[in-house]
């Protein structure tokens, strides 16, 4: 004869065919979880991954293109050079602003004898109003040698904003 298992008293009955109460829990947490990802997952993964390409999406957002800011810019328009008695090398001209905002810009020369070499440098800093002109004028002392067929040269060494006060 077989004995029939005897619950004891206070002890819950168990069902055949239920699950342990923790496998239930398990099982709605797990499909939560599936939702959640299901719902947020695709935005998150692609800002992780870094990728652009969103494929065929319902709600389209426009690209953010950021604005390239405004560089200073000026170019030299004229120049023109005077070798002096004295040895002393002139030169002049005129610089142009190509931006809607007043300039402040160093225009830097430099004299060379016919080798090469370098016989002296100098500058001048002009400010220059939005899309204006200003001269510019550069003593080069012992920049040039009577006789000698020497050679110059000009250019904007420092171009910066010129704050208003």
């Amino acid at each position: 004869m077989t004995d029939t298992p005897v619950s004891q008293p206070g002890a819950p009955a168990k069902k055949p065919g239920n699950p342990h109460p923790l496998i239930t829990i398990a099982l709605v947490v797990l499909i939560l979880l599936i939702a959640i990802l299901a719902i947020f997952g695709g935005p998150i993964f692609d800002a992780l991954a870094g990728s652009n390409d969103r494929g065929t999406s319902a709600v389209s957002t426009p690209a953010i293109v950021p604005v390239a800011p405004e560089v200073p810019t000026a170019e030299i328009d004229s120049k023109s050079v005077t070798c002096q008695v004295t040895g002393s090398l002139d030169i002049a001209g005129t610089v142009t602003s190509n931006v809607a905002h007043p300039l402040y810009v160093v225009i830097s020369g430099a004299g060379y004898d016919s080798t090469g070499v370098e016989l002296g440098t100098g500058y001048d800093s002009v400010n220059i109003d939005p899309y204006g002109t200003s001269p510019y004028k550069i003593d080069i002392i012992d920049g040039c040698q009577l006789g000698d067929s020497g050679t110059y040269d000009v250019r904007i060494s420092d171009i910066s904003w010129r704050h208003l006060s």
